[in-house]
């Protein structure tokens, strides 16, 4: 497994963090946010330094996976989140549009640089995503962002040719 030590003292320190902060659980962290996704992801981020990607996209993945419906009042203030398969899927859809030069290390295959500006605007190009209530049910972007994540997957033998960016971090 790639990056293994450090996966394992982030794991170590979570705990401990845990432990020391939340009584060992979790859900006392989500009970302090009071029903609040963004104080629950700013809770995060202060509590939990392999959250602190420079950006709160990590730690909205975190939100979203704790939100069930109705849990957060607020849970249409996350954005979509920096993943490789949803920038994927919208190049396929044409909705994301990769440079020439960045194409070209894309289908070479290169890595590109945790951090590196290139990466950055690819995780952050689409994650800015107003969306409007449809049919009386509100759409958001956790919701929209696991529909691509899920289409990506049940579709990847359509996007075989449309190249997807690959970073090697403990973050994503």
């Amino acid at each position: 497994m790639p990056l293994i030590e450090e996966r394992h003292q982030i794991l170590s320190g979570t705990g401990k963090i845990l432990l020391e902060k939340f009584r060992g659980s979790f859900l006392n962290c989500v009970r302090k946010s009071e029903k609040s996704a963004q104080k629950l992801m700013h809770l995060i981020v202060e509590s939990f330094p392999s959250y602190r990607d420079v950006t709160e996209f990590e730690a909205q993945i975190l939100v979203a996976d704790t939100w069930s419906d109705g849990c957060f009042e607020d849970i249409s203030s996350i954005t979509m989140f920096a993943d490789y398969r949803v920038s994927q899927i919208l190049v396929y859809l044409g909705a994301l549009k990769y440079s020439d030069e960045l194409l070209k290390k894309l289908l070479k295959g290169e890595m590109l640089s945790c951090g590196d500006t290139q990466e950055v605007k690819i995780r952050g190009s689409d994650r800015d995503c107003l969306l409007e209530p449809i049919e009386e049910k509100e759409i958001n972007s956790v919701l929209l962002d696991c529909y691509l994540w899920d289409y990506a997957r049940d579709h990847r033998e359509d996007l075989n040719e449309v190249p997807f960016h690959g970073t090697r971090c403990i973050c994503y």
